[in-house]
């Protein structure tokens, strides 16, 4: 993957439980003409997914895929607890960040892939055990192509974990998913860091109810 801007770079500490991730950041960036992307930042919802990982144990031989990774908070953290990691992010850019931070964390890079991926238009990517994202399920537009897609990636035995704040548009999106044979249910997790908003973050945590 290629990029053609180059970025000024900070470096970032986020303790997730026992784990203390650092992540390389741009401090210049410019925003995509073809969509809206924040994939620079990072948010609380990445925050509350990293810390709702660590209290699931070992996650060896899980095959976790991350949708609009950005920085890549938590899927390296899901890399930290052993699982296999595929990466997806619509910007490349994102995708050459969460490489860079998956070396400076020292994930095994034998067991993660950078794919860049097209919600609306997806490449091969499928059978997943658990699927995870935080904050993209708040755009009404992109809901159908999402709900087929984590539909597809979601392997028989697979589970999603989303975490969101509690937006109208997000509680329809997991009722759409409820009615494609998946159960859920939730926590939430406040967020009070002094580096970021203090938000209440809700985890929907899915898993396919279907024979």
């Amino acid at each position: 993957m290629s990029s053609h801007q180059v970025f000024k770079e900070i470096r970032i500490a986020v303790p997730t439980a026992d784990l203390n991730v650092r992540l390389l950041a741009p401090t210049e960036r410019e925003e995509s003409g073809e969509r809206i992307s924040f994939w620079w930042g990072v948010t609380s919802a990445a925050v509350a997914l990293s810390r709702h990982l660590t209290t699931l144990g070992d996650l060896q031989g899980e095959r976790v895929v991350e949708l609009g990774c950005g920085l890549g908070l938590a899927g390296i953290t899901a890399g930290l607890l052993g699982s296999s990691v595929t990466f997806t992010d619509f910007m490349p850019e994102a995708l050459e960040f969460a490489r860079k931070n998956c070396l400076l964390n020292r994930v095994d890079m034998d067991r993660t892939r950078f794919v860049q991926l097209d919600w609306e238009d997806p490449c091969d990517v499928k059978d997943f055990t658990l699927v995870i994202g935080s904050e993209i399920a708040y755009d009404y537009f992109t809901h159908s192509a999402l709900i087929k897609l984590m539909d597809a990636l979601t392997a028989p035995e697979g589970r999603i974990v989303l975490a969101e704040r509690k937006r109208l548009a997000v509680s329809r999106f997991v009722g759409r998913l409820i009615g494609r044979g998946f159960s859920s249910s939730e926590a939430v997790s406040l967020i009070d860091d002094p580096e970021l908003p203090s938000q209440e973050i809700t985890l929907f945590m899915l898993q396919r109810s279907d024979p």
